[in-house]
């Protein structure tokens, strides 16, 4: 086989481009590669999404193992084997997704268990095999959407009408087909958290416990479902968080003492809370309260914010003045 041969031409072969890529960016094969195969340029094969990882397990050699991050025991909802693609596997308690487990011929997706329609929802997606190939998601649905129609077709799924709104691996967001830069790229290891406020009609992500900023607004109303998507054979994301909680002036106090504390604080070490509200706080929205790099990356940074966003993201830096003035005059 010619070293030189693209993505079109091996299109045209029985086995697909995602499904032949894997064989060479995994080492623990379940069949041989031919002498044949071994001829074709790896490099080029080889696509493996070099993102950030939550930790180094992969790096050493540990990724199987690796149970980093993994500190949650209860789960408001699992996948649901009654809304997935025929490509799709759920195991381990039905917290983890397995795609297209010997080669992959299209995309296929897997839809939560629970709809979201007026809480506060939190979750995070851990990436456990390599990311890679044209497409793999993270994102929120509507039932309107057909997780099958993508089973032939490699394609960026989430987002690709009006009844889903996606991010990709890449670190692109995608709705009714419209993409946007949004983030760095997110690999094997990397922990996607995803926060949908049904109050404000917002969408947020995370990207291993550091906020990225609103995606998406306008959600009031909806009834959601989370949906991940892949094109990556043998490609897998397990559900390692997700809790709910009705919206209330307890949280929108957390989300302005997030706003109002310098950002690189831990906002539960950085007030004095009495003892069991201090321990709620922790077990509920520690994602929110949890301290990151003022340098943590947001597309609200590179375009100017919307009152909607403001109302939702709480109070702007004049906030931020008034709280440096009441230390100083402590």
């Amino acid at each position: 086989m010619d070293s030189n041969v693209d993505e079109k031409q091996l299109s045209n072969s029985p086995i697909q481009p995602d499904s032949l890529r894997i064989q060479y960016s995994t080492s623990d094969l379940d069949s041989p590669i031919s002498s044949d195969e071994d001829s074709i340029n790896l490099e080029m094969i080889n696509v493996k999404s070099k993102g950030e990882a939550f930790c180094d397990c992969h790096k050493k050699g540990k990724e199987k193992e690796c149970t980093c991050g993994e500190e949650d025991t209860c789960f408001d909802w699992t996948w649901d084997e009654e809304s997935k693609s025929h490509a799709s596997f759920i195991k381990e308690g039905d917290r983890e997704v397995m795609f297209h487990i010997d080669y992959s011929g299209g995309t296929a997706a897997v839809r939560g268990d629970t709809k979201l329609h007026k809480d506060q929802y939190y979750w995070e997606i851990k990436m456990t095999t390599p990311v890679y190939g044209t497409d793999m998601m993270v994102g929120v649905c509507t039932t309107d959407i057909d997780l099958n129609k993508c089973r032939h077709v490699f394609c960026s799924m989430i987002g690709q009408d009006s009844d889903s709104w996606g991010l990709s691996y890449t670190g692109h967001l995608q709705h009714k087909k419209h993409k946007q830069s949004y983030s760095s790229k997110f690999g094997q290891g990397s922990i996607v958290g995803v926060h949908l406020d049904m109050w404000h009609g917002t969408l947020s992500f995370y990207k291993n416990r550091k906020p990225l900023g609103i995606a998406y607004t306008g959600l009031q109303g909806k009834i959601l479902y989370p949906v991940v998507s892949s094109t990556a054979a043998r490609s897998g994301m397990k559900i390692i968080r997700c809790c709910s909680f009705p919206t209330s002036l307890q949280f929108m106090c957390c989300q302005v003492l997030r706003k109002v504390i310098p950002s690189h604080l831990d906002v539960l070490t950085a007030v004095e809370l009495p003892p069991g509200l201090k321990e709620f706080l922790k077990n509920n929205v520690q994602w929110l309260l949890q301290p990151f790099p003022s340098s943590a990356p947001g597309p609200l940074k590179s375009r100017k914010r919307t009152h909607s966003e403001e109302d939702a993201d709480g109070p702007g830096p004049s906030k931020r003045i008034k709280y440096k003035l009441l230390k100083e005059d402590k």
